[in-house]
């Protein structure tokens, strides 16, 4: 036998779970804040699974190198591979400033692909 709450309390619990579930998983948050509408910023180790970086090149370099440059070098190089921006053997630089470079231009590069497949549909 289940026990009976108020509807208010059955709606707290469930987003209470809500919460809990995108705070352990980014990309579902990540899904759920574009879903209302909301930009979010997101930089640091924050970013490093939540971040998309074909997204965070639609609102520009100054914002890509802002949010990317935040982060450490093994940080960029794992969001460029798990992008398939980077390949995993691929020889890159070890500073962050050229790696964000090297990230800007292919996810620059995506973007304009994506957009103009969108728009021949």
């Amino acid at each position: 036998m289940s026990k009976q709450i108020d509807p208010a309390k059955a709606l707290d619990t469930f987003f209470q779970l809500v919460r809990q579930e995108a705070l352990a998983n980014p990309a579902f948050g990540r899904r759920l804040v574009e879903a209302v509408g909301y930009t979010v910023t997101y930089r640091g180790e924050e970013a490093t699974a939540a971040v998309d970086p074909v997204l965070v090149a639609m609102s520009g370099a100054e914002e890509f190198r802002r949010t990317f440059l935040s982060m450490k070098a093994a940080e960029i190089k794992k969001i460029g591979e798990a992008s398939g921006l980077f390949a995993k053997k691929e020889a890159l630089p070890k500073g962050a400033s050229e790696l964000v470079d090297i990230l800007w231009s292919r996810a620059a590069e995506r973007m304009r692909k994506l957009v103009g497949r969108q728009a021949a549909e």
